[in-house]
This record gives structure tokens, sequence and C-alpha cells, in this order.
């Protein structure tokens, strides 16, 4: 069965009903309150609803809510004060939102495993990742991540479903769903011009195509960046947290997954957001320099840590929630996340490899596997960590069908078919 036939449409929203109410299952019976970066994100959220902008309102009591920041991302505090403006602040505004988006993830995720192995292969990586229990956990915390995998999916998805060669409006709908990306995380920045030139094409369209795209991008994003470069001590295009991130996976302590960077790793007493940010990213490149197979050697440890193990999740849970999960139960969760999540990152390996005795990716699983690529190299200049593979679960269930594809040259008919 092709994904052109009308019967995939009820296993999708077999696969997004089933996603949804094991979401919301979880995050009404458990509750989980907001922990580590999610307690920022939050505050973040509750200032903007109150209308106090974007400020230091989300550092804690102690800090001035009229002096702006740009430190964070604005762009899951941004949809999440947008919620609770419409819907009043409450956990349950958060744990709704978050089984949403991650329900729709899974859902566009499927759509696009059909379009690139068979419909078995997709219906089952598809619902591993409905039940999978990191990403149940996970989806319903104020945590970005959720957010930004439903838009890094839904990019890939709308992009593959192009006709050939892709339309205008599709191009510029990509535009927009990666501008949001880049709201929430400026490293999808790497993508703006890379997944449109992926696309079937000779070499002027496909410049073409990444011209559009880019020039959407910037046209949605250039008014933070003003708002940047009015309110701060210099401009940013997203954020200012790029420098210390550089730092972290670049000090000589630096292990290859997060740390708290301290004082004595240099910026002591610099005043300014975009002034830290300048001086960590010379701290980076000090440290670099001072010892550059140190770092290439950091490479394999970020990697393990970003995609050996999926515990990032129970972790959360424990810290937030400590009377409910005590060690013992800790150590379950983590074990039992990673064995969920290690299948599907072994077919998505599989599907991923250039086999000679198969035909290629099809264009969902080229945008895929560029997508996963990306994300993977950005962790490898910073650093690791189980959390940062969680947005890309949607892409490796569609790797994971590829895994599966014919395995002639000669078949090609998931690589035409629309939708």
């Amino acid at each position: 069965m092709t994904p052109r036939s009308p019967g995939q449409l009820p296993a999708t929203a077999a696969l997004f009903a089933l996603s949804l109410a094991a979401r919301l299952a979880f995050g009404l019976l458990v509750r989980v309150p907001p922990a580590w970066d999610g307690v920022l994100y939050e505050r973040g959220a509750r200032g903007l609803a109150r209308g106090l902008g974007y400020s230091c309102f989300l550092f804690g009591p102690s800090a001035d809510p009229t002096v702006p920041t740009a430190f964070y991302p604005v762009g899951y505090p941004a949809f999440l004060g947008a919620l609770y403006r419409l819907f009043g602040v409450s956990p349950l505004t958060v744990v709704v939102s978050g089984a949403l988006l991650g329900a729709i993830t899974i859902a566009l995720s499927h759509r696009l495993a059909l379009r690139c192995g068979p419909a078995l292969a997709a219906h089952g990586a598809a619902l591993l990742f409905a039940l999978a229990p990191g990403p149940v956990v996970f989806s319903v915390t104020p945590m970005s991540e959720t957010l930004w995998g439903a838009l890094l999916t839904a990019t890939a998805l709308v992009l593959a479903r192009a006709s050939s060669p892709p339309r205008v409006p599709s191009l510029l709908a990509a535009g927009a769903l990666l501008a949001a990306a880049v709201y929430v995380r400026p490293q999808a920045l790497v993508l703006v011009p890379l997944l449109p030139a992926l696309l079937p094409g000779t070499l002027p369209q496909r410049l073409r195509r990444a011209a559009l795209v880019t020039a959407t991008v910037a046209a949605l994003v250039a008014p933070w960046t003003a708002r940047n470069c009015l309110a701060l001590d210099g401009c940013a295009i997203v954020s200012t947290n790029g420098g210390s991130n550089l730092a972290i996976g670049a000090v000589p302590r630096a292990t290859g997954m997060y740390l708290t960077l301290t004082r004595a790793d240099g910026c002591g007493g610099v005043v300014g957001e975009r002034a830290r940010e300048r001086c960590w990213q010379r701290v980076a490149a000090q440290s670099v320099r001072r010892d550059p197979w140190r770092w290439v050697r950091l490479a394999w440890p970020k990697l393990y840590f970003t995609y050996a193990n999926e515990t990032f999740p129970a972790d959360y849970l424990r810290e937030a929630a400590p009377h409910l999960i005590d060690a013992r139960l800790n150590a379950r969760l983590r074990d039992w996340m990673t064995w969920t999540w290690w299948p599907l990152w072994v077919f998505a390996l599989l599907g991923a490899l250039p086999l000679p005795f198969r035909r290629p990716l099809a264009p969902a699983g080229r945008l895929s596997l560029a997508t996963v690529a990306a994300a993977t190299a950005t962790h490898l200049v910073v650093f690791g960590g189980d959390r940062y593979h969680l947005p890309l679960v949607g892409f490796m269930v569609a790797l994971s069908a590829a895994a599966f594809r014919a395995l002639t040259r000669g078949d090609r008919r998931v690589d035409r078919t629309a939708e």
C-alpha cells in the first residue's frame, strides 16, 4: 500500500489519538512541575503573559523585571506565554499543549515515514514513538524540545510533499516553519538553506529555492534581531547563549556534556549579555587553539552522551517530583527509556546507510537524514546530552522505515508518490 492510499490516513489518525491519550493520561495523573531550564521557560512565559516583555523576570524574583533579556531563545516562552494569555496560567496549559504537540509530531513523522519505506515499517516505528516512555514524559514538561521537534518535522513534510519543482507557497510555508524553529532554537539556521537545496532539480533551481526560504526566514526573524540590537548591549540574531554553549564544550575541564561555567573558566565581571557572549566565544576559541586534539577527542563523548542512552526524561522527573521517584525507580525508568530508544536509533542508522543493493533514500529520507546530521554536527561543536535527540525522534521514525525500503534500484514508487 503506497502513501497515496487513503487507507493510511486512518492509521495516522489512530496513532495521533493513541499518542495524545498516552500523553494526556500521564500528564494529568502525574502533574510534573517545572525543573531545570523548564523553570526559566515557564517564568519567561508568565512574564510575557503579564505584559512584562521578555525580561530578566525569567531568572527569578531577585532579577529586575524591567531589564530585557535574550539569553534563552524566545520561541518556546512566547508560544507558552500566548497560551497563558488565552487560557490562563495553569499547569494544565503546559500538559495539554505539550501533549498535542507530541501527538502532532508523531502523526507528521508517520506521514514522513510512509514516504521512506513500507507502510508496515512506518506503522511500527511510529507506534514505538507514540508509546515510548521518554517522549511521553518529556512532552508534558515546559521544555522546548517538543515544540522544536514538531516544527522541524512539519518543515520536512511540507518540503517532501511539495511538487517537483516545488511551488512558491510550499517554500514560503517551509520558510515560516523554519523561522519559528529558529526562534525556538537558533541552531535551526543551519537547516534554512540546506533543506530546500536537497529537493530534486538543477543546481540553479536548488539555489533559487534556498534563497527564497532564506529570505523568508530572514524577514520573519529580523524584527526580533532589531529588538535585540536596540534593547541589549549589542546585536544578537535570536539569543545570547551561543558563546557559553561553545565554551561548555571547549574549556579545559569540558567532558562533552553540560557543565556549569564558573568565574575560573573566564569572563568574571563581564557586564552585558552580548559582551558575555563575545567573551565566552573568545574563551572557547582560545581553548581549542591551546589544545585542538583534546577538543577533537571530545567528539566521541559528545556523540555518546547524545545518542547512546535516553535518561534525561527520567532524571527530569526525579528532579521535578522527588517524592514520586526514588533512586531505584529512577534507574529502572532510565533503563526502560533507553531500551525503547535503541530500536529506533539502530534501525534509523541502517536506513541511512547507502547500501549498494537497495535504492537510494526518497526525498523525505534525505530531508530526515540532513536534519539529524545538522543537529549532530551542532552538538559536536558545543556539547552533548540525550535530551537533544528527543526533537529528532520523528526523523528516526522516517529513517527506520527507510531501513526496509525496496532492495532494488528499480522500485521507486515511494519516491515519486505524493499525498
